[in-house]
């Protein structure tokens, strides 16, 4: 399975990061809402941790360009 983790908190997502990879995900962390816009028009994921308070494209913006 992999996933695609977007939040722009190091605590938060190193410890998401750590987790995940540690059970034998395959993750993908990004930390703004441009990279994470990026990665899911390029990349194909199973799963996506969005946060919703990302800087330079906020991740409700990201989510609705995913829907359309």
């Amino acid at each position: 399975m992999r996933i695609l983790i977007a939040e722009d908190d190091r605590i938060i997502g190193d410890g998401l990061n750590r987790s995940l990879r540690q059970t034998g995900y395959a993750v993908d962390w990004v930390t703004n809402g441009i990279d994470a816009d990026n990665a899911l028009t390029t990349g194909t994921y199973d799963l996506v941790i969005l946060d919703i308070g990302l800087p330079r494209m906020s991740g409700l913006d990201v989510l609705r360009r995913l829907r359309a």
